[in-house]
């Protein structure tokens, strides 16, 4: 599994560092792979802010897309200090800089980085990090022959990058009222991953639902999927509460069904998760429900991050993609995996204090090549360094939790 978030380090060489959940995995990207500006001067009073994220998966095929951004900090020189400046770091970014963003769709097995083409063209709406990565095969459980990296504006308008034309573009659908009455407020969730599923991508919405949409069509239609009726909240609750419901709520794909998962916030953290119908109904199947307090008193209370400390709570790390009675929860820096099945605790790991963490990204891994882009040859290879460097890569380390540095 994948940790979302990278610091701001620069590499010399693309490099993949595997280890077994629930640990983490983490890459490094060398700087020269991102598109930048020119950097600022030694006597400016702003500096270089180079970082990036995890943003997606395609799925089982075991590609990351990587968004990198090259932004601008406000940091004005104060004085001059034994040869070295001392600046004031506001954190602010610089008015009129434009952050430059990079899409890098990588395969940590194979060691394979392709960089997507820059966009031809300036437009804020493309400056994000709500992309999505899905592959195509046009054999039934065939390698891979194509990738699109998408971003859904509306029920009719997508933009996206295709591997066979080598080119962004803009695919419309019918304009019209909306399909659903929740799929007219929906707003893509500022923290949640774009999924790939069943042949479509899906951004996500943690207070009311799913919209889909297949970003191969030239006609762009999208399904919306509600979420558990219980689980719908009022439109005010949109914004609000973006960040603290990613903490505890989360879609994903697990056992090849797109899943549900939901933490209450108060003792005795009830974690509760369900399965989309796979009719096609949009009903959901309620499959676990566990008392995490219980869980862990079951196993004798004696954990590393209890008692919890302050406020701390638990929050949702992952689902596992392979077993859907599997989950990494986050305590503090505590990473802990639960059967919820069986109701007990099946491994632990710590996160460095340094980590800031958004959860994670799960990463199904396979030695599957990217598919080649029409007109852009911009290829590089990275290396895959073990944490554990004893054997090789075992069924469990097919999955991997994962953190970027650039």
């Amino acid at each position: 599994m994948v940790n979302r978030i990278s610091a701001s380090y620069k590499s010399r060489t693309p490099t993949f560092h595997l280890a077994e959940p629930p640990r983490y995995s983490y890459l490094e990207m060398p700087a020269h792979l991102i598109h930048t500006s020119d950097e600022p001067g030694p006597d400016s009073d702003f500096e270089q802010l180079l970082g990036g994220l995890v943003s997606s998966s395609s799925g089982a095929g075991g590609l990351l897309l990587l968004t990198c951004f090259d932004g601008r900090l406000s940091s004005p020189i104060l004085a001059q200090q034994g040869g070295k400046q001392v600046r004031h770091q506001t954190g602010k970014p610089v008015d009129g800089h434009e952050t430059d963003f990079t899409y890098l769709v990588c395969n940590p097995l194979s060691g394979q980085v392709s960089r997507v083409p820059i966009i031809g063209y300036t437009t804020n709406i493309l400056r994000d990090t709500h992309m999505g990565l899905l592959a195509q095969s046009d054999r039934s459980r065939g390698l891979p022959d194509r990738f699109a990296v998408a971003r859904l504006y509306s029920e009719n308008k997508m933009v996206r990058f295709l591997s066979d034309t080598g080119e962004w573009d803009l695919a419309q659908g019918a304009s019209g009222p909306c399909q659903h009455r929740l799929a007219c407020r929906i707003g893509i969730s500022l923290y949640h991953e774009v999924l790939a599923f069943a042949g479509r991508l899906w951004w996500v919405d943690l207070t009311c639902g799913a919209m889909s949409a297949d970003p191969f069509s030239n006609w762009t239609e999208t399904h919306f999927v509600e979420l558990p009726k219980d689980s719908v909240l009022p439109e005010a609750a949109r914004r609000a509460e973006a960040k603290l419901l990613f903490n505890y709520r989360r879609m994903g794909v697990s056992d090849g069904r797109l899943r549900y998962v939901e933490l209450s916030q108060r003792e005795p953290f009830v974690l509760s998760s369900f399965a989309l119908d796979e009719e096609g109904s949009g009903d959901w199947t309620l499959e676990h429900r566990v008392a995490l307090s219980r869980v862990w008193a079951a196993d004798g209370g004696a954990h590393p991050w209890l008692p919890l400390q302050g406020d701390t709570t638990p929050h949702i790390g992952v689902l596992d993609p392979l077993n859907a009675n599997f989950i990494h929860i986050i305590v503090g820096q505590h990473v802990i995996a639960v059967d919820m099945q069986a109701g007990k605790v099946i491994g632990s790991s710590v996160l460095p204090s340094h980590m800031n963490h958004l959860g994670f990204i799960p990463c199904t891994l396979a030695s599957t090549p990217i598919p080649s882009s029409t007109g852009n040859d911009d290829m590089h290879f990275l290396s895959a360094k073990k944490v554990d460097p004893a054997g090789t890569v075992s069924k469990k380390e097919r999955i991997a939790l994962v953190n970027l540095t650039i």
